[in-house]
């Protein structure tokens, strides 16, 4: 908890600003003792405008910071008092959403340098009783955060459930779990990146450059002068919310279609539909926005690189990090493209955290995750009900209790996989490389106390997963297993995958150099009914395991058992135990000379080990 005097009193609020703003909760901080910030100014007393939703339990566990992004407010799910839109993130926050306010207590801050009751440029000096303007120090996201961490103090929440923002709430969201990791459970950026790429600063140096320029900016002392550069502003929101959008969103949308008339005008007035469209959405921003937090919000994005911030690594930002993470970005999403998080996740993998990561298809752009996503919400409300699990943090009622079980009923496992599922030890590490659609590691998490993890290339199989509260990343095990550790988990399976692997040798050392045990299993294609059916048929078998035909098979490496033996024995793996399967997944007794097992076994199961090193 920060030791200096904080007023802690809910305080109402306007300004001198023209467009007038409402009366807000906020809370005036670091009144005893100015916040340093990151350019080497200090700021102090100041005011931070905030929203709640819902109550906070008697043990103050269920807090989740909200974050917004680069032209967002507090008005997360509440009904904005300038506009009366509903809030920027209402379809995902309140009761019974998957962000649940009948269960947790959502705290949402207008950041510092905004223009929603927080100090920012167009509030009042109090040296000079005259607005900031440029006078205003510049901030960072970081500084951001370390104002909501002195709101939590005041507030006396010493640690949130979850902290979770799109775009530049990702931003802060990740520099909450960087910063503060022991104030934080569980952490959800989205279509965000860890640093801001010099497309994203050029984008907002157009749009500082269009304020700039406008004559009624004054040189940022509009305020005081009773101006106000709203055509500046409006042409920056303009360039702005294009990249906000995707090519093929807009051309759903409007197309090539002409604005109220049947042919084009020879001149410059909006003859397009998304003409039109962009106008209004810039006529209307500076309705709700100050021209100067637009450039100091604008810059904090510029400046945040967490790499930056730990030594020019990224993997060093997220070192021992025991925060859970949740990562999400977007097919079309162009502004925050999915190589940025997938950077993200590779960092958090070399250090071993807990991750989950998915990226979901969608045509709607960077904006998709203020939209109406399905697949989002059910993602999200499912790693939150897991961590909640995690975290013990009980559902208010016996009816929200029987309404989660409900809606994320436990699946049973198939034969192989509770032969695999018995080959772990309860409450060790374990990677499920393929891990499909999670069931057995459901199963090892619930049943068997394991710290699991998983690891799958097919979207619908990672939902599923994420639905289910489990911890997996969408990627590909043919190259993605080389960015885990050495020695991360103490095994890491590999079922039914072997085969489908581009160069199964190298995998097989992936999964002993990650793990200090694997398990693998895979279809022996030694079995007497694949001979009998390539001697006396002369064609590929299709039977129950493999009901598809040759050019339909995902399969690349048909190994039989005696082929895997011989992998074994040239990688100088140890083999701890072995268990072959027949018909129906009955465990074939009497195979111990190979031969025999590579005969009658429909399918193998092995439990591996690097040999120990002698000098």
């Amino acid at each position: 908890m920060n030791s200096a005097p904080l007023v802690a009193s809910p305080v109402s609020k306007s300004d001198s600003d023209p467009v007038k703003s409402p009366a807000v909760q906020a809370m005036i901080l670091a009144s005893g003792r100015p916040m340093p910030l990151d350019s080497g100014a200090v700021l102090g007393p100041f005011t931070l405008a905030y929203e709640t939703y819902g109550l906070l339990n008697d043990s103050k566990t269920n807090a989740i910071l909200v974050c917004h992004a680069l032209t967002g407010d507090q008005y997360a799910a509440s009904a904005h008092p300038l506009t009366g839109r509903p809030g920027w993130w209402s379809t995902l926050i309140g009761p019974g959403k998957p962000v649940d306010t009948d269960r947790y207590f959502v705290i949402c801050t207008n950041v510092i340098g905004g223009c929603m009751g927080s100090s920012g440029p167009r509030e009042l000096n109090p040296a000079t009783g005259q607005p900031w303007g440029l006078n205003f120090p510049v901030i960072t996201i970081a500084d951001m955060v370390r104002a909501q961490v002195l709101l939590l103090d005041a507030l006396g929440i010493d640690k949130l459930f979850a902290v979770l923002g799109g775009s530049m709430g990702g931003m802060q969201a990740l520099e909450w779990a960087t910063s503060y990791p022991e104030r934080v459970f569980a952490a959800i950026p989205i279509a965000t990146a860890a640093r801001h790429s010099s497309q994203n600063i050029a984008f907002h140096e157009v749009g500082r450059q269009a304020i700039m320029a406008d004559p009624d900016w004054a040189a940022g002392s509009y305020h005081t002068a009773g101006r106000n550069p709203s055509r500046g502003l409006a042409v920056a929101r303009m360039a702005a919310h294009v990249t906000y959008l995707s090519e093929t969103a807009l051309h759903r949308k409007f197309g090539r279609n002409l604005q109220d008339r049947i042919a084009v005008t020879y001149g410059f007035d909006a003859d397009f539909q998304v003409e039109s469209y962009l106008r209004h959405q810039g006529s209307t921003f500076v309705d709700r926005f100050d021209a100067n937090s637009y450039l100091y919000i604008t810059r904090a994005m510029d400046y945040f690189d967490l790499a930056a911030e730990h030594g020019g690594q990224l993997a060093n930002a997220f070192a021992s990090s025991p925060v859970r993470f949740l990562l999400v970005s977007f097919t079309s999403d162009w502004l925050f493209p999915t190589p940025e998080s997938r950077a993200i996740v590779k960092a958090l993998t070399a250090g071993s955290a807990s991750v989950s990561f998915v990226e979901i298809e969608t045509d709607k752009g960077h904006d998709a995750f203020l939209l109406d996503e399905p697949e989002l919400f059910r993602i999200v409300k499912g790693f939150l009900d897991g961590c909640a699990e995690q975290y013990g943090l009980a559902a208010r009622s016996t009816a929200q209790q029987a309404d989660r079980k409900a809606a994320r009923p436990r699946r049973g496992i198939r034969a192989d996989l509770k032969l695999i599922a018995d080959m772990v030890r309860p409450g060790s590490r374990a990677l499920d490389v393929g891990s499909g659609d999670g069931s057995l590691l459901e199963h090892l998490v619930h049943d068997k106390d394991v710290d699991g993890r998983g690891l799958e290339l097919d979207p619908d199989g990672v939902h599923l997963s994420l639905a289910h509260g489990l911890a997996v990343i969408q990627g590909d095990a043919n190259t993605d297993l080389a960015e885990y550790a050495d020695g991360a988990f103490d095994y890491v399976i590999l079922s039914k995958t072997l085969q489908a692997m581009r160069d199964p040798r190298a995998v097989l050392e992936h999964l002993l150099r990650i793990g200090h045990h694997a398990v693998v299993s895979f279809e022996n294609y030694g079995h007497w009914r694949t001979r009998l059916s390539l001697m006396l048929r002369g064609r590929s078998p299709i039977d129950r395991e493999r009901a598809y035909r040759w050019w339909e098979s995902y399969n690349i490496h048909p190994c039989t058992i005696a082929d895997f033996l011989d992998l074994t024995k040239a990688l100088d793996i140890e083999i701890e135990e072995t268990v072959v399967l027949g018909p129906v997944g009955r465990v074939v007794k009497s195979v111990r000379p190979k031969s025999l097992a590579n005969l009658f076994g429909e399918q193998a199961v092995f439990l591996l080990k690097r040999r120990r090193q002698t000098t």
